[in-house]
């Protein structure tokens, strides 16, 4: 959640629901049950409880919620300030802009260690010797459940192996997918004045 307001006399969280579709989030009532989803994703349920929706989330909500209560306040920080050094946040707290803490000497955050790590090279990739339009690679995808102004929902890539050009066309449904398809074959067919075999 961005922009929230915390009022302390308040004992319970309200959430607005408009707030919630507008990131993204999809609400489907049925009687008097709500249930919340995001990207096709279920995300919790929710009952009626004197004219709102009482919401329950998913456990891994909770523990990540849970997590960032229990942990001490200078990991809190650590990981606000995009995991600084921790002689950089002693500092910080020197000139009160944070929030003094305890360090304790050798004090190590897990993230930055295994960021650190060595690992063993990546093996280079076979080289292909393939000429334009031999492999194509295509991908048909939505728009993380958005739909633009003009009502499209997919658009589907063409990539050339051999010259790594990507073509992208913008679908309103998943059947015209064919359509682009045949429009993509015959624009490179006529550039590159060659064949492709599908």
């Amino acid at each position: 959640m961005k922009n929230v307001q915390h009022v302390l006399s308040i004992k319970k969280n309200l959430v607005s629901g408009s707030q919630l579709c507008r990131d993204g989030y999809k609400f489907v009532f049925e009687a008097n049950k709500i249930i919340l989803s995001k990207f096709e994703t279920f995300i919790g349920k929710g009952y009626d409880c004197g004219g709102l929706f009482r919401l329950s989330v998913l456990d891994v909500c909770n523990k990540v919620v849970n997590h960032t209560i229990i942990s001490n306040e200078l990991n809190i920080w650590h990981s606000r300030f995009c995991h600084v050094n921790f002689g950089c946040l002693t500092r910080l707290a020197n000139i009160n802009l944070t929030p003094k803490f305890n360090l304790v000497k050798g004090s190590k955050c897990h993230v930055c260690v295994q960021s650190k790590q060595l690992h063993e090279p990546y093996k280079a990739a076979e080289a292909r010797n393939l000429a334009p339009l031999e492999l194509i690679h295509s991908d048909l995808c939505e728009m993380n459940g958005e739909v633009t102004k003009g009502g499209i929902r997919y658009f589907i890539t063409f990539i050339d192996d051999c010259t790594r050009f990507c073509h992208v066309y913008l679908l309103k449904t998943k059947d015209k997918a064919l359509h682009y398809f045949k429009t993509y074959k015959a624009e490179v067919e006529n550039k590159l004045r060659g064949k492709l075999n599908a």
